[in-house]
């Protein structure tokens, strides 16, 4: 071998084994969990929960504290470890439930002021204690982080959940014509769940939508969807019940103000959902006979109404908590001048709203059918 080549490799070597040592040595944060230390509403103590992953290793190691703020338990973590703690790897944010019902713009707001920590960190709310969940051992072998990363990126691509993250997060809360939403998680028997979204008000959770009816809350939400699966269970009249499952679904959703700038004057505010979608038939167990062109619509139009009622229930959920994680704001805002939209008391006009769904749903194909 060249003694060039001796030494070159050597100081690759070299630089190899300082690197290793410079990364053992920094804490790279991989999840943050704010808990409220205690039951009472004026106690503004938080419990901070920070994971650190091992080099290596799908460990992690675990710092608890309990402080005022996050910058004061931030030098409590400095003094307890030996290692250099630094925000650039952070990728979920989790609230327990507690902390988010009573406001966590304070915690993102320190979040985004922070240079090192990039505006697509998931934001999630814990239904639960979210200490109790970072520190869950999973027979998958993952760790909690990286196990809620694949969850949420596999879930989100189809649609099931809405990407929640920084951005999206501060973008909504400070628009005021849409309020934020977040996916909500909780520990099951052997692994962890998504149970549904957390509809805040302003930066506070004050309401949920339940598992099944998230898909519903996608059309409602997205102004189209491309991806997705679709599974009903639909009542006939003779009472029995009909399983209906669509694949490759595709959705359009267009909102109009019917009153036009009526609400302005006092008058109630009417607004009308218009839902499309489309899909290919992978099952179907009811009395039906899908060789026929009429059963075909008969089907077709009882979803239609399956979607209108799941989607009503929906904006009644939103109407009773007084929220718009829909954006309808957003269409009314435009109709008129601003200085007049922030006289409004539009938690109020929504609240009292005539919202309308009409749903259209279409069976692009029916599968291979036997006569």
């Amino acid at each position: 071998m060249k003694p060039k080549s001796a030494v070159l490799i050597a100081l690759i070597f070299l630089i190899g084994c300082t690197d290793t040592r410079v990364i053992e040595k920094t804490g790279f944060i991989r999840s943050i969990a704010y808990d409220a230390a205690s039951s009472k509403d004026d106690d503004k103590l938080l419990k901070l929960t920070i994971a650190i992953p091992k080099s290596n290793v799908k460990e992690v190691l675990l710092y608890t504290t309990t402080a005022k703020s996050s910058k004061e338990a931030r030098k409590l973590f400095d003094r307890q470890n030996n290692r250099k703690i630094v925000n650039g790897q952070l990728r979920q944010v989790l609230f327990g439930e507690k902390m988010a019902r009573r406001g966590v713009w304070s915690h993102i707001d320190t979040l985004v002021r922070d240079p090192s920590i990039g505006n697509r960190v998931h934001v999630l709310v814990v239904e639960g204690d979210a200490e109790k969940l970072l520190s869950r051992k999973l027979p998958q072998g993952s760790g909690v982080g990286e196990y809620i990363d694949d969850l949420i990126r596999t879930e989100s691509k189809f649609n099931e959940i809405p990407n929640s993250n920084l951005y999206t997060f501060i973008r909504d809360y400070y628009d005021d014509g849409i309020d934020p939403v977040a996916p909500l998680i909780k520990e099951s028997k052997n692994s962890l769940i998504l149970t549904g979204i957390a509809l805040f008000k302003k930066d506070q959770y004050v309401a949920k939508i339940k598992p099944e009816d998230m898909i519903y809350f996608a059309f409602l939400g997205d102004s189209s969807m491309n991806s997705g699966d679709l599974n009903m269970a639909l009542n006939n009249k003779g009472g029995q019940s009909e399983e209906v499952a669509l694949l490759f679904i595709s959705s359009r959703r267009k909102v109009n103000i019917v009153s036009g700038d009526t609400f302005l004057r006092g008058e109630k505010l009417k607004v009308s959902i218009d839902v499309s979608v489309k899909g290919s038939l992978l099952e179907y167990s009811g009395a039906l006979n899908l060789n026929n062109d009429s059963d075909q619509k008969k089907l077709e139009s009882a979803m239609s109404h399956k979607i209108q009622e799941k989607c009503q229930s929906i904006i009644t959920i939103m109407q009773k908590n007084k929220v718009d994680s829909l954006g309808i704001g957003q269409y009314a805002r435009n109709l008129i001048p601003y200085k007049e939209w922030v006289k409004l008391p539009w938690e109020n006009i929504l609240s009292e709203a005539d919202i309308t769904v009409h749903a259209h749903v279409e069976i692009k194909d029916y599968g291979r059918l036997q006569q």
